[in-house]
C-alpha cells in the first residue's frame, strides 16, 4: 500500500515536472525575435525612469524589467527573460495552489491549461502586467489558505507571508484592490475566526502597507492615476459598446476552449475552498466584463480560479459512463487549449493555418520594422515627438534617443521645448488632419515622409514630418496633438 502510494506520488510528481518544461520552453523560446511591442518598451522606459508608481500602474512591472535588463542585458531577450519565468513560476503555483485547497488532479489539470493556454503564453512571452500580478496573486491565496488551515493557531510567519504576498501584488496593478475584497468576503462568509488571531490582522498590516507607494504617488500628483484608472474603466476608444461585442472579443482573445472549460468551473460552490475561489473570480472578471473598456487580457487572472474549479470536474473513477464522457470532454478541451497556444506561438513568428489567439497579428504589426525604423530616426532632428501614445518608448529604445507625446505621463516627466520637431505617426491617424493642424502650429512644416516596413507577414507604414518654428505655446501644441483627440476626430 505505502508502495502504490509512493508511486502515485511519484507519477504526478513526473506530470507537473513534465508540465513545468512545457511551460518554460514554450516561453523562452525565440523569446527575442519579435521587437519590443508597446506596453513592455514603455515598461522599459519606466525601468529608466523609477518612481514608486506611474500612471497606468503601480511600479511592480518596472522594477521587474530593471532586474530583468541588470542581468540579462537590455536586448529584447533581456528585457523579457525574468517576466517569461515569472510566467513559468505561475503555472507551479497553480498546481501548488490547486493541490492544497481542492486536489491534485485539479492542480495538475490548470497547471496545464496555464502552461499551453493562449492568453498566458502572451503575457509571459510579453512584458505585461499580468504575469507579475498573476505570480503575487496565486501566492497570496497560497499563503492565505495556510492561515485558513491553521486558523486555530496560525504561525506568525504565515502572516508576515501573506502580508508581504499581499503587499507586493498592490505593487502590481489596481485589479488587487477586488481581489482584496474577494478575499475580505470570503473571511466574512467562512472564516470569521480568523479576525481573532494576531497573525492574521499584522498580516493585513503588512499587507494594507503595500498600498503606501501608489497612495502616496497619487497624492503628490492630484490623485491623477487614480482618476484616470476609473475614467478607463467607462471608456471605449472606438466609441461603440456592447455586452455581445466584449464577450465575443473575449473569445477570440482568450481561446474558446480555455473560455469554455472555465465556465465548466461556475456553480462549484459547496465547499470554503470552492467558494473562496468563486468570489476571486467573481470580483476580478464581473467589472472587467462589463466594462466598456473592454480588455479581455484582463480577464485572464480571473480565468485561473475558474479553471481550478473545473479541475474539480474531473471524475475520480472511470468506472461508469457518465465519468468516461466527462474526462472525455475535459480532455478533448485541454487538448484544444493546447493547440491555440501552440498556434499562437507559431503566429506570433508569422501567419500560419494554426489556430491562434486573436491579438497575434496585432503582435506582429506593433512589432515590425522598429529595428530598421529605430535607425532612420535616430538621424532626425531632435527633439522627436509622437503623435501615437505607444511607439514613444519604442523610438526611444531603438532609436536610442528621447522621444515624447502627449501622454500624461511623459509630461509628469517634464517635455522640452518643441519649436523645431521631428513628428513622427502611424498610419491610422489622419495624415492631411495632422498636416493641417502642424500648418497652422508651425512656421514651416515638411513632410509627411512616408515609410514602409514588412517583416514577420505584418507591414508598419509610418508618417515624418519635420516642424520648425513653433507658433503655439507648448501646452496648447499638447492638447491638439493628443492621440485620443486627433482618433476620436477620425471616428467621428
Amino acid at each position: 500500500m505505502i508502495k502504490q502510494t509512493i508511486a502515485r506520488m511519484e507519477t504526478r510528481d513526473w506530470a507537473m515536472g513534465g508540465i513545468l518544461i512545457i511551460a518554460t520552453l514554450s516561453r523562452i523560446v525565440n523569446l527575442g525575435t519579435l521587437a519590443l511591442i508597446g506596453d513592455e518598451s514603455y515598461y522599459w522606459l519606466w525601468s529608466r525612469h523609477l518612481d514608486w508608481s506611474y500612471l497606468d500602474h503601480p511600479a511592480g512591472v518596472a522594477l521587474v524589467v530593471r532586474l530583468s535588463t541588470a542581468l540579462g542585458g537590455q536586448s529584447e531577450t533581456g528585457v523579457r527573460w525574468l517576466n517569461a519565468f515569472l510566467g513559468a513560476g505561475a503555472v507551479f503555483l497553480t498546481y501548488r495552489l490547486g493541490q492544497r485547497i481542492l486536489s491534485r488532479q485539479a492542480g495538475l489539470f490548470a497547471a496545464f491549461l496555464v502552461a499551453v493556454g493562449a492568453p498566458y503564453l502572451v503575457t509571459s512571452r510579453f512584458v505585461y502586467t499580468d504575469a507579475l500580478y498573476l505570480f503575487f496573486l496565486l501566492l497570496n491565496l497560497y499563503n492565505f489558505w495556510r492561515l485558513v488551515e491553521e486558523k486555530l493557531s496560525p504561525d506568525l510567519k504565515t502572516g508576515v507571508a501573506f502580508g508581504a504576498s499581499l503587499a507586493l501584488l498592490f505593487n502590481t496593478k489596481y485589479s488587487a484592490y477586488p481581489y482584496a475584497l474577494a478575499l475580505l468576503a470570503a473571511v466574512l462568509i467562512d472564516h470569521r475566526c480568523l479576525l481573532a488571531q494576531r497573525s492574521v490582522w499584522l498580516g493585513g498590516l503588512i499587507g494594507m502597507l503595500g498600498l503606501c507607494p501608489a497612495i502616496l504617488w497619487n497624492a503628490a500628483h492630484d490623485w491623477v492615476s487614480f482618476r484616470w484608472q476609473l475614467s478607463h474603466l467607462a471608456v471605449n476608444v472606438s466609441g461603440r459598446y456592447s455586452l455581445a461585442g466584449n464577450i465575443s472579443h473575449s473569445l477570440a482573445y482568450l481561446s474558446w476552449p480555455l473560455v469554455a472549460l472555465a465556465l465548466t468551473g461556475l456553480g462549484r460552490v459547496r465547499s470554503s475552498p470552492e467558494r473562496l475561489l468563486s468570489l476571486v473570480a467573481l470580483f476580478l472578471i464581473l467589472p472587467i466584463a462589463l466594462s466598456p473598456a473592454n480588455s479581455p487580457r484582463n480577464l485572464s487572472a480571473g480565468l485561473v480560479s475558474l479553471l481550478l474549479l473545473a479541475g474539480t470536474r474531473w471524475p475520480a473513477t472511470l468506472c461508469g459512463r457518465r465519468q468516461q464522457r466527462m474526462a472525455g470532454l475535459l480532455t478533448i478541451g485541454a487538448a484544444a487549449a493546447a493547440i491555440y497556444g501552440t498556434g499562437t506561438v507559431v503566429n506570433l513568428l508569422g501567419p500560419s493555418t494554426w489556430p491562434h489567439s486573436s491579438v497575434t497579428p496585432a503582435i506582429r504589426q506593433d512589432a515590425a520594422g522598429w529595428r530598421r525604423l529605430g535607425s532612420v530616426l535616430s538621424t532626425r532632428p531632435t527633439p522627436v515627438f509622437a503623435l501615437d501614445y505607444s511607439i514613444a518608448s519604442q523610438i526611444s529604445y531603438y532609436a536610442g534617443r528621447p522621444a515624447y507625446t502627449a501622454w500624461e505621463q511623459y509630461r509628469l516627466w517634464g517635455i522640452p521645448d518643441l519649436s523645431d520637431t521631428t513628428i513622427v505617426g502611424l498610419h491610422y491617424l489622419s495624415q492631411d488632419l495632422v498636416s493641417a493642424r502642424l500648418r497652422d502650429a508651425f512656421q514651416h512644416v515638411e513632410g509627411p515622409e512616408r515609410l514602409q516596413f514588412t517583416e514577420h507577414g505584418a507591414t508598419k507604414k509610418v508618417y515624418v514630418w519635420q516642424a520648425k518654428g513653433l507658433r503655439w505655446d507648448k501646452e496648447k501644441f499638447l492638447r491638439q496633438f493628443d492621440f485620443l483627440t486627433i482618433l476620436k476626430i477620425r471616428v467621428k
